[in-house]
């Protein structure tokens, strides 16, 4: 099977740049692949400072995948429609980490909306694509300290269904069910049950989106600057060599009562010349701690060239009784150059530079943490994204 999966996404790679391939009558094969050779000093937010150096190949402008999508006209308006999609891991010799991303069956209609029923993206994963840079995948941007869990990116199990337009907007209500039984003898709530509404309006250069979900069961734990990201092959510190490791400090502990709760507001305005970005997020669960997020962008074409610049600032805060107090504040810097040589081709060069100040000195899990000590991650990254 995974043979087969393999010749099908050669034979996209194979096709004109800009064009999904039908491979079977009413199915299209579409995807990225993306590599990028990145480099990322840290320093940690210790009294013994550790400074780590990290070299390798890593898809960092966007996530490697490839999928199969097609759709079917019912009659009377009506379409019915399937995607299948697959994560792919261009710089493991295993390829395909066995990751299932948006994969699922839906109709629609102008006049009833959409309805879909499968694992798909959450409104709020959406959204981040309004960030000037994307969604960079080695994650420096500081909305993504208000995700703890795989479910808030991409629900699994889950109905999503998308309004039809009412003037310039639409309603997003999506319930992503827990795997775990509920009649279990413990009584204990299934595991991350997911619930969210989103709203999202379009009039001429303006762009505005509002999310607010809830998942059951939640912590959020989170390598901040200052410690290793995830997807960096590894590091040294002084004469000793490791393989990648995270630090991971828990900023909201996991409630069974309280669900974690998240708000965003996205606003996007075409200045003809420019675009300009900014994202408000929070995340919170009651008596177990608090994120705080603004993030604020701007986007420039050049013909071919394209340069985005990106600045967010953040605060943490778990002070829950019987759980390590954490509290501090975070920053991000993320420059992008962009170069398209066509519709589908384009090569990056991404840097940022993120800063985390505890203002609380502790251990959380192997993170030291000391009050006004900064902890700080340089990054910097070039490589290829084909999308296909």
């Amino acid at each position: 099977m995974k043979k087969h999966l393999i010749a099908l996404a050669l034979v996209a790679l194979a096709s004109q740049a800009h064009a999904d391939v039908e491979v079977v009558a009413g199915l299209k094969l579409f995807g990225v692949l993306d590599q990028g050779f990145m480099r990322q000093s840290v320093t940690s937010a210790s009294s013994t400072a550790r400074a780590y150096s990290s070299t390798g190949f890593f898809a960092a402008s966007a996530t490697s995948r490839f999928g199969v999508k097609g759709e079917r006209d019912l009659g009377k308006g009506v379409r019915g429609f399937v995607q299948f999609e697959q994560e792919l891991a261009p710089d493991d010799a295993t390829l395909m980490p066995a990751k299932n991303r948006g994969t699922f069956v839906g109709i629609e209609s102008a006049e009833a909306g959409a309805l879909k029923l499968g694992t798909q993206e959450t409104p709020a994963y959406v959204m981040f694509t309004s960030d000037v840079n994307g969604r960079v995948e080695y994650k420096p941007q500081v909305w993504r300290f208000l995700a703890g869990s795989d479910t808030q990116d991409r629900a699994n199990n889950a109905v999503k269904y998308t309004s039809p337009k009412l003037g310039s907007v639409t309603v997003d209500l999506m319930r992503g069910y827990g795997e775990t039984n509920v009649g279990n003898t413990s009584g204990t709530a299934q595991t991350n049950e997911f619930k969210s509404i989103g709203v999202n309006f379009s009039q001429g250069p303006l762009q505005a989106k509002a999310i607010v979900d809830a998942t059951s069961n939640t912590a959020l734990a989170y390598a901040l600057p200052g410690e290793i990201n995830k997807g960096v092959l590894s590091y040294t510190s002084g004469a000793t060599s490791n393989a990648t490791t995270q630090n991971k400090t828990t900023m909201i502990a996991a409630s069974s009562s309280d669900a974690l709760t998240r708000q965003f507001i996205s606003l996007t305005y075409d200045l003809g010349i420019a675009k300009v970005n900014y994202i408000m997020g929070n995340a919170s669960t009651a008596g177990k701690g608090d994120v705080k997020t603004n993030t604020i962008g701007v986007r420039v074409p050049f013909d071919q060239i394209t340069v985005a610049l990106s600045h967010g600032t953040g605060s943490y805060n778990n002070t829950a009784t019987g759980t390590t107090t954490v509290a501090g504040s975070f920053s991000d810097t993320t420059l992008g150059l962009y170069y398209s040589f066509d519709k589908a081709t384009s090569a990056y060069l991404l840097t940022s530079v993120g800063k985390n100040t505890p203002s609380v000195t502790t251990v959380s899990g192997s993170t030291a943490l000391d009050a006004g000590t900064t902890g700080e991650s340089n990054t910097a990254t070039v490589g290829l994204r084909y999308n296909y």
